[in-house]
């Protein structure tokens, strides 16, 4: 009787601090989702984890959001397997300005007039899945907030700042999460390599090159001076985005270079690579350095002749300083040899 009373006592202990430790998860998602191994193999043959970390996720920017927001069509548990994000939901969070409820439609509108949506005019298409959505550029990145002291920039909460926020708001949940979300949005949160990587994702893959007739952008990129400065982590070395996307416009903007309203245009190329925090003192003819280029004789004749040139010099120079090395490691061995004395005593 006693082992039945102790084990009564210890389900409902369980029971109580399970009840406790997700009070904040009122849609009961973590009763599942909270297991490190919840995952499978889907028909494509890859590992789809389904684990969420509740304190990380309460850290992102939507970390206010509750899941049946986005996963909008769950309505039971168990659920189905199609629970597929449209960005474009209108969730519970009010904008400000105008007070109507939060979507990102706003930036679907700006998203379809850029080179990434199927219905540019200057977009080669052939299969819609090759646009990228949402999810293949972002990933609910965290909070990386900055504060600015004494010319000194630095990630964290500023505690000066929220000293300030503090005189006439009350609540420090409030206050800390919108310092976050009005100070992340004060630089970029993803450095340059982080950027490459998320364009290479695409711009390399064989069968998409090929299909939309485009070269491998990242791959030329990276043979560049430019790439090679982000390679060995030159910190504001230009990536991807600062040269395919206008001053002062959102990289959900980006054109064709066919387009007159592209940062690549040719007309515009000068503009771009003379920005203040560029190359300011750029003289005429910078905008005909050509990028993105590849060893190809009926692309790039010039370009091809002049590596054709700089590889011939180079192994002519390599092959006759091996011979000089070689010539000189068999005098230091045998000092005393010669070749005609040799001959003599034969």
């Amino acid at each position: 009787m006693r082992v039945i009373a102790k084990l009564f006592l210890g389900i409902l202990l369980m029971l109580f601090f399970s009840s406790v430790g997700n009070c904040a998860d009122d849609e009961n998602c973590l009763l599942c989702h909270k297991y490190r191994t919840l995952s499978r193999i889907d028909e494509t043959g890859k590992t789809r984890l389904y684990y969420v970390n509740d304190n990380l996720f309460h850290s992102s920017v939507h970390g206010k959001i509750k899941c049946k927001e986005c996963h909008s069509q769950i309505t039971k548990i168990p659920h189905e397997e199609n629970t597929k994000v449209n960005c474009l939901n209108e969730c519970h969070i009010v904008e400000p300005t105008s007070e109507k409820r939060f979507s990102h439609k706003s930036v679907a509108e700006v998203m379809k007039n850029s080179i990434h949506s199927p219905d540019n005019k200057y977009a080669n298409f052939s299969k819609a899945d090759d646009f990228p959505e949402c999810i293949d550029c972002h990933n609910n990145p965290l909070f990386k907030p900055i504060q600015l002291f004494k010319n000194i920039t630095e990630e964290g909460q500023s505690p000066k700042a929220l000293a300030r926020c503090n005189l006439c708001h009350k609540e420090e949940k409030f206050i800390k999460y919108f310092y976050n979300h009005v100070s992340h949005r004060l630089h970029t949160s993803k450095d340059s390599s982080e950027i490459v990587r998320m364009c290479e994702r695409c711009h390399s893959k064989p069968e998409m090159v090929k299909r939309h007739k485009l070269k491998n952008a990242v791959s030329t990129y990276k043979d560049t001076f430019h790439g090679k400065a982000i390679t060995f982590g030159l910190e504001g070395a230009p990536d991807c985005v600062d040269c395919h996307v206008r001053e002062n416009e959102s990289a959900h903007a980006i054109k064709s270079y066919e387009d007159p309203e592209s940062s690549i245009n040719k007309d515009n190329r000068k503009k771009v690579c003379s920005r203040k925090t560029c190359h300011p003192n750029a003289a005429d003819g910078i905008e005909d350095i050509r990028m993105h280029v590849v060893i190809d004789k009926n692309l790039y004749k010039p370009e091809y002749y002049t590596a054709l040139g700089f590889t011939g010099l180079t192994l002519g120079a390599f092959f006759p300083l091996i011979v000089v090395l070689i010539l000189e490691l068999i005098r230091e061995i045998f000092p005393n040899f010669s070749l005609r004395k040799f001959k003599r005593r034969k």
